[in-house]
């Protein structure tokens, strides 16, 4: 289990963000070296959940986004370049696990907070799209991963997002 294996890693010792990222980054790499199946590994769908490095096209027009997005991706809009998905990292650490839950086996409309719902443009996608196996989601969920910043590119507190209001916003 990739979560499993990074907590272990990380043993008592402090981790930052990023510590937490490249990690599981690395291992979902190897994941899809291995282990996914051959009709797994091409784009994304919906359905997919994934977790990739993220940069808003226009910063100004947001209070906030997560560089590090963990996404359930709902639908892709190729003719606009983007994908709509439901960021699990706007979701306090506590309920994440029974969201990710909710999602498997889905197929159609599910429930997302609104507060998750964000379209990704391609182009701003900063590395591979990793897929994480259903297996996982759970538990990967769960791992400090989340990065939120303004649209100075300054640092938010977590807790400023996961207490948010319910609003739509597409970084």
């Amino acid at each position: 289990m990739i979560a499993e294996k990074l907590v272990k890693e990380a043993g008592k010792k402090y981790r930052s963000i990023d510590w937490w990222t490249n990690s599981l980054m690395n291992e979902l790499a190897d994941y899809q070296k291995t282990d996914i199946n051959e009709e797994d590994t091409g784009f994304i769908k919906p359905g997919d959940f994934i977790f990739f490095l993220y940069s808003a096209k226009y910063p100004q027009k947001y209070e906030f986004w997560d560089l590090h997005p963990l996404v359930y991706v709902m639908e892709i809009n190729m003719a606009k370049g983007l994908f709509l998905g439901s960021n699990i990292h706007y979701i306090n650490p506590k309920y994440r696990s029974g969201f990710a839950k909710s999602y498997l086996n889905k197929n159609g409309i599910i429930y997302a907070p609104r507060k998750t719902l964000h379209n990704y443009l391609f182009s701003g996608v900063m590395t591979e799209m990793f897929k994480v196996p259903k297996s996982e989601w759970a538990d990967i969920s769960q791992l400090p991963t989340e990065k939120f910043v303004d649209k100075r590119g300054q640092p938010v507190f977590k807790s400023k997002v996961w207490n948010y209001p319910e609003t739509l916003s597409s970084p």
